[in-house]
């Protein structure tokens, strides 16, 4: 058998040559933060057990998992233009990491009980010392054993004195409970369903999610009583309470966007009447109206009987733009008599939008593009955050699968670069079923590959993936921007420039990432 081990920040492919990895790694962690490594073992016979063994890792959590195969079948696009993926690889090939269509590996299966499927496979080995572990460096040696067959591979361990700075960073990726059933063939509701949630819980606490898609629409029900609407909040609460006893203290509700639009652009602002079983225009028109305020006046006593207030932060209506903002602002008066004093968020797509809100979440490339405009609306009462979606493409950073897997990583160090507080993504777990989770990861050619998901639906468990792995990391080197920059800010920008200047102008040799990840270490270590 022949090996070659490689750093968690590369794709690796099923051609991946063994020689272009190395025979080693080295890593080097604070108590309480994940790094990891990948190995590519070639000469395996199929059908052979797989066992693995961690020596010299008392004091460390030490994790195996298989990486599994996903088909890419389109291409991201650039970011000004109108389609989302492409075929027309020469216009985008500068910022992609292979033209589509491909193979690669992002799914993570748990090393238990498992056999050898190919003749050449890829493992990743994540490793995290804990409170216990001895400070300094030492050696670690993870084996592989496929029968009377061993793999054995050392690495080069530094931990740290100190130990992970608490999570500050907010970050909420859009899950669906209902597709925590759907992807599971599980009846929705039931016990298994829950028990399915409290498992895709687990992962979301484990990347650091704090605050929670909450969702109403699909749980809420309404009728009309004499004359006036009255909505029943039972099944809302269900699902709140599910979420706050499986997240950690002070988790966060955030409440879903309550209007819609007919389309990305449209006027007017719209909600579902589910009395009427119909969308009605809240703003304009009289009983639409009526039905959004007598909505938002129940839903403020909901908040308040359950103690929830001080907890939620509430979306209006999803991504407002430069057609629609007068609207919009309509619309947060109504939000803010009949909510007062809880928190108003949105993705957004124009900034002139004045105290329209008290979280505001542009794109990273928008928010680039119009950083001083952005930066006039910081205070001590408006929080700047940033998101991702379908966009942006090109060499803006996101977390597409044909993105650089790196990418995925120094989102978060934007984060510190621009102080932007919080992170939101609306791709979880909202994979389509079928061909679309596995073999066509871009949805119809339609998403570009890897947005709807983070992780994928294994056999009786959620999956993470190589993506979400590097999400991890990326938010714990943020909390150690973080920390280091309140004792010495200077050294904090200059590590963080180092690998990125701007969401799109950033570090692409993952040996000189690395190289960074562990100065960042040191420099915490030295204050």
């Amino acid at each position: 058998m022949k090996y070659g081990v490689f750093s968690q920040n590369v794709w690796v492919f099923p051609d991946t040559a063994l020689d272009e990895g190395k025979k080693t790694a080295s890593l080097s962690l604070l108590k309480g933060q994940t790094g990891g490594v990948q190995v590519v073992i070639s000469g395996l016979k199929v059908g052979g057990k797989i066992d693995f063994s961690a020596c010299g890792a008392d004091g460390l959590t030490v994790f195996a998992y298989r990486e599994m195969e996903v088909g890419v079948n389109r291409n991201t696009n650039g970011f000004q233009c109108g389609a989302l993926t492409t075929d027309d690889w020469d216009s985008v090939s500068r910022d992609r990491v292979r033209k589509a269509p491909y193979v690669t590996y992002d799914p993570l299966q748990p090393l238990t009980d498992l056999t050898v499927e190919k003749e050449q496979e890829v493992y990743y080995i994540s490793v995290c010392p804990t409170e216990q572990a001895s400070a300094g460096e030492r050696t670690v040696e993870i084996t592989f054993a496929f029968g009377e067959s061993v793999v054995s591979i050392p690495i080069t361990l530094f931990v740290g004195n100190k130990s992970l700075p608490a999570s500050t960073l907010k970050l909420t990726n859009w899950y669906s409970i209902s597709n925590m059933a759907t992807a599971h063939d599980i009846e929705k509701n039931s016990p298994e369903h829950e028990a399915m949630a409290k498992q895709y819980f687990d992962l979301l606490n484990d990347c650091h999610n704090n605050v929670f898609w909450t969702e109403i629409n699909g749980y809420l029900k309404a009728e009309m009583r004499d004359g006036e609407y009255v909505f029943d909040f039972t099944e809302v609460k269900r699902w709140a309470e599910f979420i706050l006893a499986n997240t950690k203290e002070g988790a966060i509700l955030e409440w879903v966007p309550f209007v819609g639009k007919a389309s990305w652009r449209s006027i007017p602002f719209q909600i579902n009447n589910l009395v009427k079983e119909k969308r009605q225009d809240c703003i304009y028109n009289k009983d639409g109206r009526k039905y959004l305020t007598s909505f938002l006046r129940q839903f403020n006593d909901f908040l308040t009987e359950n103690g929830w207030r001080d907890i939620s932060i509430v979306h209006m209506c999803d991504e407002p733009t430069e057609m629609n903002a007068d609207d919009f602002r309509i619309l947060a008066g109504i939000f803010r008599k009949y909510l007062p004093g809880i928190k108003l968020i949105d993705a957004i797509e124009i900034f002139f939008l004045e105290e329209s809100l008290d979280i505001y979440v542009p794109k990273n490339s928008y928010f680039q593009l119009n950083r001083n405009d952005f930066e006039a609306l910081r205070d001590d009462r408006n929080e700047l955050w940033f998101y991702t979606c379908n966009m942006p493409g090109g060499k803006f950073l996101n977390r597409f699968l044909d993105s650089p897997l790196l990418n995925t990583r120094l989102l978060h160090w934007g984060n510190y670069r621009y102080d932007l507080t919080g992170y939101l993504h609306w791709g979880f777990n909202r994979t389509k079923g079928g061909e679309f989770v596995f073999e066509k990861t871009s949805h119809n050619a339609s998403l570009p590959a890897g947005d709807a998901n983070i992780v994928y639906p294994g056999q009786g468990m959620p999956l993470r993936s190589m993506r979400f792995q590097q999400m991890k990391c990326g938010v714990e080197e943020y909390e150690i921007l973080r920390a280091l920059s309140l004792q010495d800010k200077k050294k904090a920008d200059t590590v963080c420039k180092s690998a990125l200047l701007t969401f799109d102008e950033y570090i692409k040799d993952v040996d000189e990432f690395d190289a960074i990840s562990r100065e960042l270490v040191l420099a915490y270590e030295a204050i």
